[in-house]
């Protein structure tokens, strides 16, 4: 959602706030590859974070196996995304040959891989962990959740007591879900869990939180444009 994303861009100040992503950064929308191209150029010019969520793990998981897990990214949104990343027509995407489709993602974009091999699953900033899709709070130490459910968790986490004495930001659930209402993809508040997927794909918000060490300062949401 690249407009929605350059628009709550501007309420960021470089000069003095640091910038964390919390992943999704492809599928599903109208421009994956403006997207990913305008992190990359954040990426350099600032100390950026890009949190790894459940999409970019699918993209990693197809460009290792492309046999194994091609179905599995398509089903999950990933006609878009490889259609604007190749330059091929998206009927053709489900037709293609998984192989030849790896190779030539790797070859329009060579450091793709490396850089989502990269991506943390967590950052831990003040009062705060900050990840995709929440973390195991059933454990003793939440540090020892696994890979996959920082990544895929849902149910678990939000219905689970949290008591790490920290606030946890979230995306991966659109707040639609969340607040068990369609129309309704405010920010989700409870227990000390902020679930800030406002859906924006599925035509609701692109939300961001503007934090302290300790505490939510205000929120930023820039509504889906209409046409997008």
């Amino acid at each position: 959602m690249a407009d929605e994303f350059e628009e709550l861009l501007e309420k960021w100040s470089p000069q003095d706030q640091q910038l964390i992503l919390i992943g999704d950064y492809m599928d599903r929308g109208y421009a994956n590859q403006k997207v990913l191209e305008k992190i990359w150029e954040l990426q350099s010019q600032y100390s950026v974070i890009t949190l790894r969520g459940n999409h970019e793990e699918m993209l990693l998981n197809f460009l290792r196996s492309p046999s194994n897990y091609f179905n599995h990214f398509v089903m999950n949104g990933a006609v878009e995304t490889l259609s604007q990343l190749t330059d091929l027509p998206e009927q053709l995407i489900t037709k293609a040959n998984s192989r030849k489709l790896t190779r030539q993602l790797k070859r329009c974009y060579p450091r793709l891989e490396d850089w989502l091999m990269n991506l943390p699953y967590y950052v831990e900033f003040g009062e705060f962990i900050i990840v995709h899709a929440g973390i195991d709070l059933s454990l003793d130490d939440w540090h020892q959740t696994s890979d996959y459910d920082f990544l895929w968790l849902r149910d678990h986490f939000h219905h689970a007591i949290n008591q790490t004495g920290k606030q946890i930001i979230f995306g991966h659930t659109p707040t639609m879900v969340l607040n068990q209402n369609y129309y309704n993809s405010d920010v989700w508040r409870k227990d000390g869990k902020w679930g800030i997927d406002g859906g924006a794909v599925f035509g609701g918000q692109l939300h961001a939180l503007e934090i302290s060490q300790s505490a939510v300062i205000d929120i930023h949401s820039v509504r889906v444009q209409e046409g997008n």
